[in-house]
């Protein structure tokens, strides 16, 4: 399976030219969506994307004629296209495969799950199986968190290439908690430790009062996401729940090599 998530380019790399700085920027207007704005004024996308009103007007007119984005009276929304387009993603095969074997776990656990893979120095969300208890946490399916205030954000680090590594080293390391791992040092000790592990374990780093233990999912020798499951750190460690997650993860990889055709790898 090709690599998920690739790091994009930096905006330093971005090409030059009339019809590139276009593209830049239509993407500037889809980025100003998000889970909590689903629907905008074109004042607001033109606030959000940084853009001026009158570009971001043109942009939606353009995106509109191409289905990406639809307008409903005066607010506008991302249209059923990129819906479309979005499910050819490897991420949702990946997603579409790891879903069976989450839920038969989340049935036995009733604690939160996540599937993710990394971008940058973030971890993305590809799915999110709720606990059956009102634990809050900051995740939705698409979203965002910084990888090292994470278990899989952790794992997934853990296993990247030495180069990606040291750009997130290089920081800053944003921190949501007292426990949030934001010092450089500290972060490579902890990644050791993960590949020594096999596993990643977080302490209330990206919420007071949650912790998690998260593991890879590896295909053809590489880890190509990871999965964790949430519980309330007052519960303990979290031990027994590393191995049915192992178990579920080695199940995963097992219906990747079936889906791929490529060797899946025992965590």
């Amino acid at each position: 399976m090709p690599e998920l998530m690739s790091r994009p380019a930096s905006d330093s790399a971005a090409p030059l030219g009339l019809a590139s700085s276009i593209l830049w920027k239509a993407f500037a207007v889809l980025d100003a969506f998000d889970q909590n704005s689903r629907q905008m004024s074109l004042a607001q996308i033109a606030r959000r994307s940084g853009l001026p009103k009158s570009t971001a007007h043109r942009l939606l007119g353009m995106l509109g004629q191409l289905g990406a984005v639809e307008r409903d009276g005066d607010r506008y929304r991302i249209g059923l296209r990129m819906f479309a387009l979005s499910t050819c993603s490897l991420e949702v095969a990946l997603r579409d495969v790891a879903l069976p074997h989450m839920e038969a776990l989340h049935r036995v656990f009733g604690h939160t799950l996540h599937l993710a893979v990394i971008q940058g120095g973030d971890v993305v969300y590809l799915e999110k199986l709720r606990s059956r208890s009102a634990l809050p946490l900051p995740t939705v399916v698409g979203g965002r968190l910084p990888a090292n205030l994470t278990g899989v954000g952790k794992v997934l680090l853990a296993h990247s290439p030495e180069a990606e590594v040291e750009a997130v080293l290089a920081g800053p390391l944003g921190g949501r908690t007292r426990n949030s791992v934001t010092e450089p040092v500290a972060l490579r000790r902890v990644l050791r430790r993960v590949r020594e592990l096999g596993m990643a374990r977080d302490v209330g780093e990206a919420v007071d009062g949650l912790a998690c233990v998260a593991v890879p999912i590896r295909l053809a020798g590489k880890v190509v996401a990871a999965m964790s499951v949430a519980y309330p750190a007052a519960a303990g460690d979290g031990q027994p729940l590393v191995n049915p997650l192992r178990e579920t993860s080695a199940a995963i990889s097992r219906a990747l090599e079936r889906a791929t055709g490529s060797p899946a790898v025992r965590n």
